[in-house]
């Protein structure tokens, strides 16, 4: 392949889009009645707004009018419902709460017993058609319900309940791939069912990896060379798709000369690496700096659309925005009023001079001239309405910021700078003056992961005053994070507060021993184990998470021309850690960027001995529990792959997707045309780990 090969357009992997698309339009196409009524999980409306228009959603399912899938539905008449030929019923495949909804609405009243539901599933599996038909007395029988292609055509339930498989891939939106569509963007599932993520994840690589196949697209084939792995769900994940998935595909979809040719002859060109959530929670727990960070955390992306931003008449959608994405989505967000104030005045000086060339065209009356003049006025027209926009979003954040978050902000800021004792000071002050709960845990588990663990003693007078100043629940909640491994507790003695939660035994120290990481092979138990075996303090110098800035560097304006080209995030920042509070670099960022780049080991240099990209000698066995995977299976001692394949098991933050941006960029300047793809179950943040946590 040549080099320009090695930069793949965003319209290759929006096709995974499309695809996904047109998979639920087929479904859609099955059910042959007119007049139907669309009711829809609220979960999955954004992503559908993201793939298609209403308009052609209403042409393909016939149906003119929509309802919200939750318990209003059921307030809604009788004389109403009947009124449609069929409810046509889009939901997600674990959406028991949606069941249980349907199943009332139809038992309900007698007129809505013969009600006919058109459900369509996304993902549809087999043990969900088993609890649809055992809630509905279905007529199917379960060895029918094994068969292997019980989810390739619709599923009749009863004579009036049809179940449809909306078969999806993986959603390419705000530049990286994700898999899961949920409220908590898949946060749940990686402390509860964290092998579900593993699955989704090996289907969507081999999705990518081969995404070239079927479309005789060779160009953009993707072949592994080199896997590097860290944490035991990274591991399984990895075995799976060696072991299982990529033999399995190859055989399904090749020939055996096909096959031979891949596996012999086709040159590798990939880089693999495959992460963990539990390396690092602590981008989940600040808030972001970032600018699609800080609009996540405060008004909530959901397929590149903001959700809830209180000025209207804002076009609130990101995805054709080329201002936002050319320029300041990953820009920090105290850099975005002077950028665009520069862009501002610099379009008022455009606008001035068009106006003067305006009189000269037309008394030289030269009709291309005029019809340039046109163009260039409709170009500048759109950059300051862009302008307009993002003056206004920019305003909301910092009401916002002023009115909820400064102190919040600036504690997260200071940290790093407090002991033990301002850390629990802070804290006590949070809860006195009622902040609002997710500072008060952010602060409980940041307390944790800067100070290796927190005592029990403190944990005791902790759990007191979140129940006296925001009820039991809170007291739940933070039994919940002990309990999923979020915090350490540093035992004091047998007979403390925290015996009736199982934490009883010997005086010991907050780090786990070897020992316990040894024994702690076990996957699918919870994603969220800690795996910290050295303490913060040390991994932070080594791994120089907190770097100070360079004092001759200066943060660079706009061009001179004004033109809004790609942001160079090395121009602008000497560091990746602008994204985050505290001058943090996410360590996720540094496991990948130490593969291939080590100058920023400052505590103790670390030079890389070899060609190809590894963590020989940077302690990664010694700092972090679970497994450590790095194979080299074409024996190619260089770094010469054209892409690298990021995949995070757990969610990844805004933070992140900046942070490998900028790795993106580090690349491009040492003259590597290595293209990074990341993929991960969703896009999390702080708002989402909480929701999930305090539920």
């Amino acid at each position: 392949m040549t080099s320009d090969k090695a930069t793949i357009p965003p319209s290759q992997l929006q096709q995974f889009n499309h695809l996904t698309l047109d998979n639920f339009l087929h479904q859609l196409s099955k059910i042959y009645t007119s007049n139907n009524l669309l009711v829809l999980d609220p979960v999955l409306s954004p992503l559908i707004n993201f793939l298609t228009t209403f308009t052609k959603l209403k042409e393909h399912g016939k149906f003119q009018n929509i309802l919200w899938l939750n318990n209003d539905l059921l307030e809604v008449s009788s004389g109403v419902l009947t009124k449609y030929a069929s409810l046509i019923v889009v939901i997600p495949t674990d959406a028991i709460d949606d069941l249980t909804i349907l199943h009332k609405l139809i038992h309900s009243k007698p007129e809505l017993h013969n009600l006919k539901l058109n459900i369509v599933v996304k993902d549809l599996g087999k043990q969900f058609i088993y609890q649809v038909n055992k809630l509905f007395n279905g007529i199917i029988t379960f060895e029918n319900i094994l068969l292997p292609d019980t989810t390739t055509k619709p599923v009749n339930i009863t004579a009036k309940i049809k179940l449809y498989n909306w078969a999806t891939h993986p959603v390419y939106a705000d530049g990286i791939l994700t898999t899961e569509i949920n409220k908590f963007a898949g946060l749940n599932d990686y402390f509860d069912r964290p092998l579900k993520q593993v699955n989704q994840l090996t289907n969507a690589l081999i999705q990518l990896l081969f995404m070239g196949i079927k479309n005789e697209e060779h160009d953009h084939m993707f072949k592994v060379r080199n896997i590097y792995g860290k944490g035991n769900h990274a591991k399984l994940l990895i075995d799976q798709l060696q072991n299982s998935r990529i033999p399995e595909f190859l055989n399904q979809n090749m020939t055996k000369l096909e096959i031979d040719f891949y596996l012999d002859t086709l040159h590798s060109n990939t880089d693999l690496v495959v992460l963990e959530r539990n390396l690092d929670f602590t981008p989940c727990v600040f808030n972001q700096l970032n600018y699609h960070g800080i609009i996540d955390d405060l008004f909530d992306i959901r397929f590149e659309s903001i959700e809830h931003l209180s000025s209207n008449g804002v076009n609130k959608n990101l995805s054709k925005d080329e201002l936002y994405s050319q320029d300041l989505k990953h820009l920090n967000f105290s850099s975005i009023g002077l950028r665009l104030n520069k862009l501002a005045k610099y379009i008022q000086q455009q606008f001035k001079t068009s106006t003067a060339q305006n009189k000269t065209t037309a008394e030289d009356s030269n009709i291309s001239d005029i019809k340039q003049l046109v163009s260039n006025l409709g170009n500048l027209s759109i950059q300051e309405e862009l302008v307009k926009k993002h003056t206004i979003i920019g305003e909301e954040v910092l009401d916002k910021i002023n009115k909820e978050y400064e102190s919040f902000l600036t504690f997260q800021n200071d940290i790093f700078d407090m002991d033990y004792k301002a850390h629990l000071s802070n804290l006590k002050f949070f809860i006195n003056s009622n902040y609002q709960s997710d500072f008060v845990f952010a602060t409980i588990l940041l307390i944790g992961y800067l100070n290796d663990g927190i005592s029990s003693k403190d944990l005791e007078w902790i759990s007191a005053d979140l129940q006296d100043s925001y009820g039991i629940e809170a007291s739940i909640t933070l039994e919940k994070l002990i309990d999923n491994k979020m915090i350490r507790v540093i035992k004091e003695s047998s007979g403390d507060f925290f015996s009736s939660l199982g934490l009883t035994g010997q005086k010991k120290k907050a780090v786990p021993t070897e020992t316990e990481f040894e024994e702690d092979k076990n996957v699918g138990i919870s994603g969220g184990r800690d795996v910290f075996k050295s303490n913060y303090t040390l991994i932070n110098k080594f791994w120089n998470l907190h770097p100070l800035e360079d004092e001759d560097t200066q943060q660079q304006d706009l061009n001179e021309s004004g033109t809004n080209e790609l942001t160079n995030l090395l121009d602008l920042y000497p560091n990746p850690s602008f994204a985050l509070p505290g001058n943090t670099v996410p360590l996720l960022y540094r496991f990948v960027e130490s593969l291939y780049f080590r100058d920023f080991l400052k505590y103790k240099p670390m030079n890389n001995l070899k060609r190809r990209p590894n963590w020989e000698n940077l302690g990664v066995n010694t700092m972090f529990g679970g497994s450590t995977v790095d194979l080299n299976l074409e024996k190619v001692n260089d770094d010469k792959s054209e892409y690298l394949v990021i995949v995070v098991i757990g969610g990844i933050t805004r933070s992140e997707i900046t942070c490998f941006k900028y790795l993106q960029e580090r690349f491009k300047k040492q003259g590597k045309s290595k293209k990074v793809i990341v993929l991960s179950n969703g896009i999390v943040n702080s708002s989402k780990l909480w929701k999930f946590m305090s539920e």
